[in-house]
């Protein structure tokens, strides 16, 4: 997940940033919309996986990334906001509460924005990197990563839940830092995806 007021923050061309053998991959691949393999026992591999995810995370100013944005479809994710990191093991969301409509980006689908209705309040039922069941409660901004990257382990993207009419591109910034955008469409922006898929060699 990318926010499009974190401050400071930059669109990339996640290629460019990632190792060849590991990368987000971006709208059209498949993996993205297959639910992912519950992990069971944490490994040094799970363990190894969280760490390379956070990097890369961190290399493009992401809130948050699922295993499947990377290829490979296992339920793990990681969040981080307002510094504190949170890695998630086989996350399920057992409570929501509230309602609150923001625009939301996808790392998997770069310079796309919608509004997106999302729980204020989320509780979700995980393990940690040691093994151990914790509950990770949220509220607002992190209520919202929560949901947007366990939609990421179930197949969803957030294209799927956007309210019609409110998809647009970033296209830039003024010289005061103010966000220019171009309305688009769904239909659109997916072949946006589709043509540039199709020319990555």
């Amino acid at each position: 997940m990318i926010d499009l007021h974190e401050e400071e923050h930059e669109i990339a061309i996640v290629s460019d940033v990632c190792s060849p053998e590991l990368k987000i991959v971006q709208y059209g691949h498949p993996v993205l919309r297959r639910r992912a393999a519950k992990v069971g026992r944490v490994t040094q591999d799970v363990k190894d996986l969280v760490s390379r995810m956070t990097g890369i995370m961190r290399s493009v100013r992401g809130l948050g990334l699922a295993a499947n944005q990377i290829g490979v479809p296992r339920r793990v994710a990681v969040v981080e906001i307002a510094g504190e990191l949170t890695a998630l093991i086989d996350p399920r969301i057992v409570s929501a509460n509230g309602e609150e409509t923001a625009d939301e980006g996808c790392l998997s689908l770069p310079r796309l924005y919608g509004r997106v209705q999302r729980p204020t309040h989320v509780v979700v039922r995980a393990r940690n990197l040691a093994g151990k069941q914790v509950k990770v409660e949220g509220e607002g901004l992190l209520a919202r990563a929560l949901c947007h990257e366990v939609d990421h382990l179930n197949g969803k993207l957030f294209v799927d839940a956007a309210e019609e009419g409110t998809l647009y591109w970033l296209v830039g910034q003024t010289e005061e830092g103010e966000p220019l955008t171009q309305p688009t469409t769904l239909e659109d922006a997916l072949r946006v995806f589709a043509a540039a898929r199709g020319t990555d060699g």
